[in-house]
């Protein structure tokens, strides 16, 4: 038999075969997911008990922790909030957590709320904390609506 008398021939409609994957899923997708278990959570606590294993962290006029990184190898929690970038030791102890500034100019916040945006959206909002290296953290912000990134180096954050 020659090679092209194996080969399906073109024409209207789908290739042999074409509905087999549609009907696998018609089949898979009904009575499989009335079956899928609920999802419980590995250890479940009265709240009233949490508070013994949970280390609270807040900061005075600061908001919107919104971002977390670990960083294994320095034993640092990072945490992005509203304008600032705060370096918690890992495990948690007595000592101070770090932070660093990153706000945005006045003249930018007046920029924005010309734009019609409410005062409290003026203000950056860090969204990507990453390890850029050893030393150095990329980080990107909201920025006034005025989206940045820059890279920040760990030993120029501060003592609370």
């Amino acid at each position: 038999m020659p090679a092209s008398a194996a080969r399906p021939r073109p024409g209207p409609g789908p290739p042999p075969g074409a509905h087999f994957p549609l009907m696998l899923l018609a089949v898979l997708s009904g009575p499989v997911s009335g079956r899928v278990p609920r999802s419980v959570p590995r250890t479940s606590l009265p709240i009233s008990e949490a508070d013994t294993y949970l280390t609270r962290f807040t900061v005075p006029q600061t908001y919107n922790y919104s971002v977390l990184l670990v960083d294994p190898a320095a034993h640092t929690l990072y945490v992005g909030a509203r304008d600032t970038i705060f370096a918690l030791s890992l495990p948690f102890s007595g000592e101070r957590p770090r932070r660093i500034d990153w706000m945005v100019p006045e003249a930018h916040r007046q920029n924005c709320r010309k734009k019609g945006k409410k005062e409290d959206e003026c203000h950056n909002f860090v969204q990507i904390l990453a390890i850029a290296n050893a030393s150095h953290l990329l980080t990107c912000g909201t920025f006034a609506f005025d989206p940045k990134c820059g890279v920040i180096g760990e030993f120029s954050m501060l003592p609370l």
